[in-house]
């Protein structure tokens, strides 16, 4: 049963990206997502660890650990993701800015069409295919009808039924977490991820990877005293990457073939699949903290 599940994984999660989407809209206005772009300076400050920190630890680590061609090339193009669905939702849980990190996720997935290939040819040229292009068209088709769509129509429920939203957004967030946790039991049950195969460097890097991006996008904003609420949702934006999309893409790029053993690809795909894992990991105590630290201080200029 467990063997068919890699074939399903794209399509639950969009599933789980349109059911959160839509619960999360209900939650938000059209002045949440104003007040983000009139002062862009919190949006900018999370680009900067998204695009320009996290490549260069990706960089810095592959030349610390020596790692393997396919473990750098899998690095690098984590580096180059998106936000993924299940950011929004610690972002949310977290009490975060949940119109910032969707904003990130809105704006860098529509970016990764230029700084995807961009970064690839530029950090791992030697392994990437001449003929290589992003899948433009899919990638514009799932930001549009599993991100801006539902979550513009659940802003618009949120309109109509004012006294129902809380209770349509909370039932959507939970049909998420359960597809969530479809995909999760899915995921342990193919069995497609090996820790011991690659010795204990390797995870090593990756996790320091996971969360040195995660404390250095955050460091403006605890040096400057900014906000928690962004804060948050910045460290968990450039922390829960779109592991699905990158998925995708090493498909593109390292099609699996029967009768080859291709290292690069494997060891693209390792990357990803725990690096996954990584991420969330790291994503509940932070979550966790920051609901604690955002709740004392709403509940005392309360």
């Amino acid at each position: 049963m467990f063997n068919s599940y890699p074939q399903y994984e794209y399509l639950l999660a969009q599933v789980q990206l349109v059911c959160f989407m839509l619960g999360m809209g209900a939650t938000l206005s059209g002045a949440d997502f104003a007040g983000i772009f009139r002062s862009p300076k919190y949006l900018l400050a999370g680009f900067a660890g998204q695009y320009l920190l996290a490549p260069l630890l990706a960089v810095a680590l592959t030349q610390w650990f020596r790692l393997e061609p396919g473990i750098a090339v899998g690095l690098v193009l984590i580096s180059a993701m998106p936000g993924g669905p299940l950011s929004k939702v610690f972002a949310y849980l977290g009490r975060g800015n949940l119109a910032l990190s969707i904003s990130m996720t809105v704006i860098g997935t529509l970016g990764s069409i230029v700084s995807v290939p961009v970064l690839l040819r530029f950090l791992a040229y030697a392994h990437i295919p001449e003929e290589f292009r992003m899948p433009v068209d899919l990638v514009i088709r799932d930001v549009t009808l599993f991100l801006l769509f539902p979550l513009g129509l659940g802003m618009k429920i949120a309109q109509w039924f004012p006294e129902r939203r809380q209770i349509f957004s909370k039932w959507c967030i939970r049909a998420g977490f359960v597809v969530v946790a479809v995909v999760i039991t899915g995921a342990l049950g193919s069995e497609r991820i090996k820790p011991r195969e690659n010795g204990w460097q390797v995870p090593l890097a990756i996790i320091l990877f996971c969360l040195l991006t995660m404390q250095g996008a955050m460091a403006p904003f605890r040096i400057l005293g900014w906000p928690k609420p962004d804060c948050l949702a910045v460290g968990i934006e450039v922390t829960m990457r779109n592991m699905n999309l990158a998925l995708l893409l090493k498909s593109l790029l390292f099609p699996a073939k029967e009768d080859m053993v291709d290292p690069i690809g494997n060891g693209v795909l390792f990357v990803i699949l725990f690096y996954a894992g990584a991420a969330m990991v790291a994503g509940v105590p932070l979550m966790l903290n920051f609901r604690r630290m955002i709740g004392k201080e709403q509940l005392i200029t309360s």
